[in-house]
């Protein structure tokens, strides 16, 4: 496929996902009623998805990335997927709740959480069987990594394609960030610190989602990789003393919570193969 059959696809999926996601954005900030806000909040999963039905509407060009449920056929992939982002999750946390013990209110909800560690290595392994959560990402995963990420593979290869993907996705986040989206509005600097962290973020986990889904050829595995992230990151926040999402921590967008996803996102990028399959 030529580069200006490339183009169209990546130009039309990012301006139906943009146009879509910053649009409410704009009417928000004009009427602050928060009604827009939410409405954004409730359909931002199935945003790209959708952009990538009607792009291969258009344009006719379907991706060479597929999704199988099948996730059991490659034991490696699948261990890889629902073990290693969750456990880096959980161990960014950690290391913020032992940097800020005074946060750490050991209790979940209302329970006492007894042991830590046991408590982390339950949620991990609830995290990896996790199949709705699960199945829920596909509509974010979908549309990035099995639709988009397959052109920009075939345009700027196969570690650019995940650095600019990661960047667009987290690009489309924005709206939701500047309006308490996933951070606490009183944070130092928000939205903008809060902003910028997640474009950190997304770059960051983009880069893994990518690389599992450039190895295998399974956009199911970036799912079970993103929900086991999202339920993972949830937890150290009811764990915490003031219940805040900071710029820091606990949960896996502050920068050192996040600390552990970046190594493994390092580690990935600079020393590891990236050719298909």
């Amino acid at each position: 496929m030529n580069k200006k059959e490339l183009n169209k696809p990546i130009y039309i999926y990012l301006i139906i996902v943009f146009s879509v996601c910053f649009t409410p954005g704009i009417i928000e900030r004009i009427t602050q009623t928060g009604r827009v806000y939410h409405a954004l909040g409730i359909m931002f999963t199935f945003i790209p998805v959708i952009a990538g039905m009607i792009t291969k509407r258009i344009t006719k060009q379907k991706s060479k990335i597929k999704l199988s449920l099948k996730v059991w056929k490659n034991k490696k992939a699948w261990l890889f997927s629902a073990f290693v982002p969750a456990l880096s999750c959980a161990l960014g946390s950690i290391l913020y709740f032992i940097v800020f013990n005074k946060n750490y209110s050991g209790a979940f909800v209302t329970a006492k959480v007894q042991n830590p560690v046991i408590f982390a290595l339950i949620c991990i392994v609830i995290s990896a069987v996790m199949i709705p959560i699960q199945l829920l990402e596909l509509g974010e995963e979908v549309g990035w990594r099995g639709y988009l990420l397959g052109f920009q593979i075939e345009k700027y290869g196969a570690k650019k394609a995940a650095v600019i993907n990661g960047i667009e996705w987290g690009l489309s986040h924005l709206p939701l960030i500047y309006f308490g989206f996933n951070f606490s509005l009183d944070n130092p600097g928000a939205p903008w610190t809060n902003m910028l962290l997640m474009m950190l973020c997304c770059v960051v986990m983009g880069i893994i989602f990518s690389f599992i889904v450039i190895k295998t050829n399974n956009v199911m595995y970036a799912a079970i990789m993103h929900g086991a992230v999202n339920i993972i990151g949830e937890i150290p926040v009811y764990l915490s003393v003031d219940k805040k999402m900071g710029l820091l921590g606990p949960n896996p967008t502050g920068l050192l919570a996040m600390s552990f996803l970046i190594i493994l996102a390092l580690v990935i990028f600079f020393g590891k193969k990236w050719d298909l399959g």
